[in-house]
């Protein structure tokens, strides 16, 4: 009999469980015999359900079906059953908060699959990983004409599940979990971009060193000269020629001056 209990009691209780989100209403309802109704709207989409899910004789198979749907993951287009009780929740926070009874709750968040979950906690500090929007059990709500601060007010004196105020979005979240709350991060609404991190100047690169610019004298052929008998002679002309070397041309020159011109060999007189 022991591994047959092993077995069937999950079994058993996961039964339990979802009919009872099905067909019997939430103990701790105050909302009494009357039928339940609600408008739920999804702003992302404009999506709109008005359903009367509840009646004397217990919750509307057709009408959650048709809130679920309005709940559904958004990413992947999959659809959970949403905890009646959590419907109560909502419409027990709108009678709480003076709203009319066909003023509509926005859902901004109800179910996500378990890969919608980890997607957004990657780049969303505020998405838990075992989070109650994972069993259909939390929404993120606001409701038109009402602070949010009152409805997080009315959920803490409901005492009917968990909840929490988030002021830079403005949504507050419920879910049928254990009573509790938590104090999200950010502050106050924001009215103004956020603040960018400050950043360091980078520093300037430092100019490259100029290399030392060497002139260089433009070297020309000299013109030829000739020494006597008529054979011309190669002066070669250096660039930044040291100041012996000059002295050694001019000598050069000078004798090259002294030395008598010779007579081409056509204009010589015949002996």
């Amino acid at each position: 009999m022991r591994p047959f209990l092993r077995l069937t009691l999950p079994c058993l209780l996961v039964g339990g469980f979802l009919s009872g989100c099905a067909s019997t209403p939430a103990p701790q309802s105050t909302l009494g015999a009357s039928p339940r109704s609600i408008t739920l709207y999804h702003p992302q989409s404009g999506e709109t359900v008005s359903a009367t899910y509840w009646r004397g004789d217990g919750y509307d198979h057709a009408a959650l079906q048709e809130i679920s749907t309005l709940f559904r993951d958004r990413r992947s287009g999959e659809i959970a059953p949403v905890d009646p009780a959590l419907v109560d929740m909502l419409v027990e926070l709108r009678e709480r908060c003076g709203a009319p009874a066909d003023t509509p709750v926005h859902i901004t968040s109800g179910y996500r699959s378990q890969t919608t979950n980890v997607a957004l906690a990657r780049s969303n500090p505020y998405v838990a990983e075992n989070s109650f929007h994972l069993r259909g059990q939390a929404a993120d709500i606001y409701i038109p004409g009402v602070l949010p601060r009152r409805i997080a007010d009315e959920a803490a004196a409901m005492q009917r599940g968990g909840y929490a105020l988030y002021p830079h979005s403005g949504h507050v979240h419920v879910d049928t979990g254990p009573f509790r709350t938590w104090t999200p991060k950010g502050g106050e609404p924001r009215t103004t971009p956020a603040i960018l991190e400050a950043k360091a100047t980078p520093r300037a690169k430092p100019a490259p060193k100029a290399e030392p610019r060497v002139q260089v004298a433009e070297t020309k052929p000299a013109p030829a000269a000739k020494a006597p008998g008529g054979k011309p002679v190669e002066i070669k002309t250096v660039a930044s020629a040291a100041p012996a070397d000059l002295s050694r041309v001019r000598l050069v020159l000078a004798q090259l001056k002294d030395q008598p011109s010779a007579v081409p060999t056509k204009d010589r007189k015949k002996p």
